[in-house]
């Protein structure tokens, strides 16, 4: 199922340029992360990753939309791409074992070839606009093993949630009318499967906001399985993009997030 070579996009010269100076930023950070942590690939796995982050269609609406945001974002599926993505492939072929084939990629949930790949990526979620095909699709992709990785939207802190939530809320609904997120628990094994993080306590890259404000859900399947988990309050592909940064530990933190959801997709 989750095999195979597709396509990837072109960059322009100048973004690729832009890129390749973020990336630069990475390698300081890169020998920070232990070497293959504590966890070894078992066989059946398989051997090869590539990143899929998805393409949508945003909201529409330039005043404001049902939720009354105040400006539209039309191509915010691209947040923080291509340089997140880029650093991310360097992060897993420096910490672990997996064999990543050929440079990340960006598919739609129109496209059936998503069923080659175990892990897809939608990022703002806030501004997703799903339609009826691809409805069905991700449900599909879902229900035969896939995982979706739900990053970067935010709204008034912990426990007050708002437009970002509820549009993004509206969407998985249509996909999930049977079931709810759920606030993922410290001790669930996908905080420990590589590196242990202790979610509670991990720094979002949204430096303007509490400390804690930055939730993490899952939805689950019939036999417990999560197909996908959801970083509200927090923006762990920025903290791919900028290295550098790494505001309190920020950066080091979203690389170890990612790399956890990503081998429990591959184990579960």
């Amino acid at each position: 199922m989750f095999a195979g070579p597709r396509w990837a996009p072109r960059l322009s010269t100048d973004l690729c340029h832009v890129s390749m100076m973020r990336i630069a930023l990475l390698f300081p950070l890169l020998f920070t992360l232990p070497l293959y942590a504590q966890y070894h690939i078992p066989d059946d796995m398989g051997e090869q990753f590539r990143f899929v982050r998805i393409k949508y269609d945003s909201n529409s609406s330039s005043g404001g939309g049902q939720y009354g945001r105040r400006w539209n974002r039309r191509n915010a599926w691209a947040t923080d791409w291509p340089t997140a993505d880029v650093n991310l492939h360097q992060a897993i072929s420096r910490t672990t074992e997996l064999q990543l084939y050929g440079d990340p990629l960006v598919l739609t949930l129109k496209d059936e070839d998503i069923f080659q790949y175990p892990v897809l990526y939608i990022t703002e979620p806030g501004y997703w606009h799903i339609y009826d095909e691809e409805v069905l699709l991700l449900r599909k992709y879902l229900d035969r093993g896939g995982f979706l990785i739900v990053d970067d939207f935010h709204d008034y802190g912990r426990d007050l949630k708002g437009p970002q939530w509820e549009n993004f809320y509206d969407n998985i609904k249509k996909v999930y009318p049977d079931k709810e997120p759920v606030e993922l628990p410290q001790d669930h094994p996908i905080w420990s499967i590589f590196y242990d993080i202790d979610p509670l306590s991990a720094p979002s890259t949204k430096g303007y906001m509490n400390w804690d404000d930055d939730v993490y859900y899952a939805i689950y399947d019939d036999t417990g399985r999560i197909t996908v988990v959801i970083c509200y309050n927090q923006d762990i592909g920025d903290g791919w993009e900028w290295p550098g940064r790494n505001l309190g530990e920020a950066s080091t933190v979203s690389f170890q997030m990612a790399i956890n959801f990503i081998m429990y997709a591959l184990s579960h």
